[in-house]
């Protein structure tokens, strides 16, 4: 049985592209009393890279006279010692190790928690597709303990589009071009994502530019053989319309196009769909959970990448001449090309 849910909200722009950089855990704290502070965690074990990230902050009160005035810094951190590892577990047991220690990199974002005083955690490992992992926060000062349970699930394959030679992608106005990936062992929640590579010459300056399209996310549930998803034409220039910056006397030419597909974990399936959530925090603190000891998430993020596509001729030539577009510059198959070595 397959069954697919698109949602609407556009949640994996920012969600994706912060956690590709920096990782974080959350958890619940039952022993506290209400008004405590609880430990805010955030982790996404990524496999594609080498250096996994885990953030740490706290839960606040507003003043509910002043409800859109930030938190005090102070009020947003833990001003006492903590250590934080995640072990790696096979057959039940722990079987590897890894300690997280504090750093200032890569930048936080701005925010009600404020930039400076986030606590940014790092350790150096590959975490394993298919294994299950368990985070710990441990204050030892505090006699509390955050911890969670998380599983990442196998990488996705995509079947369409392919890095094939003379193969190209249609994008004009009235068709709608297929994408087709297969899921991979677990259930998670996947957004695609087109970039368009474009070079520019203004006068005697010249640069290489992008266009990102951003798809639906979609949540994959129970054993999907595979899953489907579109990109209109009608979508592609209305996007390039909107994104490419008009300037007298530009030209410009496309010159790549990638395609990437994001796959996160089941619990940050959860999280970010509250119809499909098994649990819930009691009290103010409305938001899906997979901690226990504090709010937050454990959860994974991969990435899978297909580069260098090309766009068909019709689609070129629409880019070129459309009502939309025609302003932008852009060259047809056969304005020629300009001056500079195309991005791979």
């Amino acid at each position: 049985m397959i069954v697919t849910i698109r949602h609407s909200v556009n949640w994996v722009a920012g969600l994706f592209s912060a956690v590709l950089i920096v990782s974080s855990c959350s958890n619940e704290i039952e022993v506290n009393v209400a008004g405590d502070p609880v430990p805010v965690v955030y982790c996404l074990l990524n496999p594609d890279v080498s250096d996994q990230y885990i953030r740490l902050g706290r839960s606040y009160l507003t003043d509910p006279l002043k409800p859109d005035e930030p938190p005090l810094t102070d009020s947003t951190v833990w001003n006492m010692p903590v250590v934080v590892y995640v072990e790696e577990w096979q057959d039940g047991v722990p079987v590897n190790t890894f300690r997280f220690d504090p750093v200032t990199a890569p930048a936080k974002d701005s925010g009600y928690f404020p930039a400076d005083n986030l606590r940014l955690y790092k350790a150096g490992f590959i975490p394993k597709r298919l294994t299950e992992y368990h985070v710990y926060v441990h204050f030892p000062d505090d006699y509390r303990i955050v911890t969670g349970i998380t599983e990442i699930p196998d990488r996705p394959i995509v079947y369409d589009p392919l890095e094939m030679p003379g193969r190209k992608i249609n994008l004009q106005t009235g068709v709608q071009y297929t994408l087709r990936w297969a899921p991979g062992e677990g259930r998670g929640i996947f957004q695609g994502q087109f970039e368009f590579v474009y070079a520019e010459e203004v006068g005697d300056v010249s640069s290489l530019n992008q266009v990102i399209i951003k798809l639906d996310p979609i949540l994959a549930l129970g054993e999907p053989i595979e899953i489907t998803d579109i990109i209109s034409g009608n979508r592609f220039l209305a996007d390039m319309a909107s994104q490419v910056p008009f300037r007298e006397g530009a030209q410009r030419k496309v010159v790549n196009v990638r395609f990437g597909l994001l796959k996160g974990g089941e619990e940050l399936a959860l999280q970010v769909s509250p119809d499909l959530q098994q649990t819930t925090l009691s009290g103010s603190l409305n938001e899906y959970t997979n901690l226990v000891n504090g709010i937050g998430l454990f959860s994974s993020v991969q990435q899978v990448s297909v580069n260098n596509l090309v766009l068909s001729n019709t689609t070129l030539n629409e880019l070129a001449h459309s009502d939309l577009t025609q302003n932008l510059g852009f060259k047809d198959i056969h304005g020629g090309d300009l001056n500079l070595t195309k991005d791979e």
